[in-house]
C-alpha cells in the first residue's frame, strides 16, 4: 500500500534536481524545503545555515531520527532530461531523491506521527560532499535536546540489486583523510650538488618507505588504503630541487590503524628529514569517521526489512567516505544503500534512476517506524 501519492515525491525530486547546489550555498534549496516544512505542523529548525530539522513531537522522552543530505556537485548535466539542470550544477550524488523521500516522510507524519510511542526527529543536512554538515549539526545540540536515541540513513547505490537495501553490522566505510607532505630542501646547480639539499630525492625517499609499511609493519589481514597520487616538485632539469609536495590519501575501516599510520607517515618524514637534511610538513585532513553500523541494532533493522517486505543485502566494505558518520560517532545508528540497479555511476554527468525507486526508500524508513512502534 503506497502511503504517500508516488506523484508527489517524483515531483519534489524533479522540482530539486532543477536548483541543484554545492556545499553551504543551498539557498533555493533551502527555500524550497523551508516552504514545503511550513505547511506542517511540525517544529521546524533552522541548522547549518541553509538546513533544517522537522520534528514530530508526541511527548515521548525517545525520538528517532532520519537523515537526508542536500548539497549537489559542480558537474554541467547532461541527462537530456526534461528537467536537467542548468546552471552548470547538478545532483549527480542523488541528494535530490534524498530530500525528495526525507519531504515524503515528513508528508506521511504529518499524518500518522501520533500513532507513534516515540517523537520522530527529520533531518536535511547541507554539505555533506565537502565541509561535513553533519559534524556542525551534530555539534550544535539538534539531535541532543530531542534526546535522539537512533539515527538512519539512505543513499542511492547504482549497481545494487534495483529496491533492495544493501548495509551490514560494523564498519561499513571508511575513516578518510587527504594528505599533504611537503618537503623543503635548497636549489643548487645540478653541477654542484652538495651545496643542495634535494627535496626531490627526499620525497621519493618518502614514498617508498610509506609503501613498505603495510607490506612490513601490518597485519596482512589488515583493511587500509595509503595512496600517492601526486607528486610537484622541481624548477628545472639543471636544478637541485628544492621543494617537492607529495598529494595522497590515507583510509581505514579502524580507527586504531588510522591512527596508527598517521603516525608513522610522521615518523617516516621526521626519519628522512635526519637523514636528507630536509625539513618537512605533514598535513592530514580531519575527514569524517568510518561509517560504522551499530551491530545491536541492525539486527532490529534486519527484522524491519523483512516485516516491511524489503530485500536486504549485506553490502561489501567500501573505502569511500560519508558524513553520517558523524551521527555514528555519538548515537547508534544504521545506514544503506538503496540499490538503483544497473544505471550512469554517481558523480556521472547522465547519471539518472527509476524514480519509482523511491518508493522502497520511504517504505523502509515507515518500515523503521512501525518496527519499533511494535516492540
Amino acid at each position: 500500500m503506497e502511503v504517500i501519492p508516488m506523484e508527489n515525491y517524483i515531483q519534489y525530486r524533479r522540482d530539486l534536481h532543477q536548483i541543484p547546489e554545492v556545499a553551504r550555498q543551498e539557498f533555493k534549496t533551502s527555500e524550497y524545503v523551508g516552504a514545503h516544512l511550513a505547511k506542517l505542523h511540525c517544529q521546524v529548525e533552522k541548522v547549518c545555515g541553509t538546513g533544517y530539522t522537522a520534528f514530530f513531537d508526541n511527548g515521548a522522552e525517545d525520538t528517532i531520527a532520519f537523515r537526508g543530505d542536500m548539497d549537489a556537485l559542480s558537474i554541467k548535466e547532461e541527462t537530456g532530461l526534461a528537467f536537467a539542470s542548468q546552471n552548470g550544477c547538478m545532483h549527480a550524488c542523488g541528494h535530490d531523491a534524498h530530500m525528495a523521500m526525507m519531504l515524503a516522510l515528513c508528508d506521511y507524519l504529518e499524518e500518522n506521527h501520533k500513532k507513534y510511542k516515540f517523537n520522530v526527529l527529520v533531518i536535511f543536512q547541507p554539505a555533506e560532499e565537502s565541509i561535513g554538515g553533519a559534524k556542525v549539526i551534530c555539534e550544535s545540540g539538534a539531535l541532543d535536546k530531542h534526546h535522539v536515541s537512533k539515527v538512519f540513513g539512505l543513499h542511492v547505490w547504482p549497481k545494487l540489486e534495483k529496491n533492495a537495501i544493501g548495509s551490514r553490522p560494523g564498519p561499513m566505510m571508511a575513516k578518510t583523510s587527504e594528505m599533504t607532505i611537503t618537503v623543503h630542501g635548497k636549489s643548487a646547480h645540478c653541477a654542484r650538488p652538495d651545496l643542495g639539499i634535494d627535496a626531490l630525492t627526499a620525497a621519493s625517499e618518502i614514498i617508498s618507505r610509506l609503501y613498505q609499511v603495510k607490506k612490513n609493519e601490518m597485519a596482512p589481514d589488515a583493511e587500509y588504503l595509503l595512496h600517492v597520487g601526486k607528486m610537484d616538485a622541481g624548477d628545472a632539469m639543471n636544478i637541485v630541487c628544492e621543494k617537492a609536495v607529495i598529494l595522497g590519501s590515507v583510509r581505514a575501516f579502524s580507527l586504531d590503524v588510522f591512527n596508527f599510520m598517521v603516525r608513522r607517515i610522521h615518523e617516516i618524514a621526521a626519519d628522512v628529514d635526519k637523514e636528507f637534511g630536509t625539513k618537512t610538513e605533514v598535513h592530514l585532513t580531519e575527514g569524517y569517521p568510518p561509517v560504522n553500523n551499530d551491530p545491536a541494532l541492525y539486527e532490529d533493522y534486519k527484522k524491519a526489512m523483512e516485516k516491511a517486505g524489503i530485500t536486504l543485502l549485506e553490502a561489501e566494505k567500501t573505502m569511500i567516505a560519508e558524513d553520517f558518520s558523524e551521527y555514528e560517532a555519538r548515537y547508534p545508528g544504521v545506514f544503506g544503500w538503496l540499490g538503483l540497479g544497473d544505471v550512469p555511476s554517481l558523480h556521472n554527468n547522465k547519471f539518472d534512476f527509476d524514480e519509482t525507486v523511491m518508493a522502497t526508500g520511504i517504505k523502509a524508513f515507515v518500515g523503521l517506524l512501525d518496527y519499533f512502534n511494535e516492540k
